[in-house]
């Protein structure tokens, strides 16, 4: 028996949390799952067993010291998609026959990276 139960989830400080919580929503299409205005939390379902959550604080750290991982079937169309929604993606890269890596960053400069297996 471990001593916890399950991963719940990861998540971000944010000093708009409107501003984002619209990006989560509207741009990522993430479906928010939980919300209170009083604490400024919301939490967003990514996949099944799998969450994310902003919280609204007064200031955050520039420097961002972990990142969301999504994984994708191709990053190429996904790197397509995200620029219709104006995001662009910064330090590409492939680690040979394991991964192709990307990031962007959240309107707070809160890191979200892509991967794609290589691995067949």
């Amino acid at each position: 028996m471990s001593w916890y139960k399950q991963f719940d989830l990861v998540w971000f400080p944010v000093v708009d949390f409107e501003r984002a919580k619209a990006f989560y929503m509207e741009d990522l299409e993430f479906q928010l799952v939980l919300e209170d205005q009083n604490s400024s939390w919301a939490e967003f379902q990514i996949s099944p067993g799998a969450k994310m959550a902003i919280h609204g604080v007064k200031a955050t750290n520039a420097n961002p010291i972990g990142a969301l991982v999504l994984e994708v079937a191709n990053l190429e169309k996904a790197e397509l998609w995200l620029r219709g929604k104006g995001i662009k993606l910064f330090n590409k890269e492939e680690i040979s026959g394991l991964a192709k890596l990307a990031s962007f960053t959240d309107p707070d400069g809160n890191m979200i990276q892509l991967s794609q297996s290589l691995v067949e």
